[in-house]
């Protein structure tokens, strides 16, 4: 038995556009986030960096390894970021797996009610 769906084809379709904009949206959103992030965070480092050399202090070992230290968490961060990005991706692949499968269903239900009327 076809679900019951009273919708016509065309706002189905609507319906999914929506949908999927809004997930693009997300997306884009969390891609142009994290890069914001890691352009700020590259951008402190380097004004770390510069003043650490300007104090003769680029070269001790403790600030090395703060530097290090900043870095390899700020990599951590974004490698997280890019996973949930990822699920993103991963969850707008299956809503248009899904889409497809609601419009094969809404195209089988709209033939089975003209047969019943014919």
């Amino acid at each position: 038995m076809i679900p019951k769906d009273d919708r016509t084809r065309g706002e189905l379709e609507d319906a999914h556009r929506d949908e999927n904009l809004a997930a693009r949206r997300r997306i884009d959103h969390a891609e142009e986030a994290v890069a914001h992030y890691r352009s700020r965070m590259t951008s402190m480092q380097e004004s770390f960096y510069e003043f650490a050399a300007r104090n003769d202090a680029a070269n001790d070992p403790e600030f090395r390894t703060a530097l290090q230290n900043g870095t390899d968490e700020i990599d951590r961060k974004v490698r997280e970021a890019s996973a949930a990005i990822a699920r993103l991706e991963e969850e707008h692949q299956a809503a248009l797996a899904r889409q497809a499968r609601e419009l094969d269903d809404h195209a089988d239900a709209q033939r089975e009610k003209r047969q019943a009327t014919d």
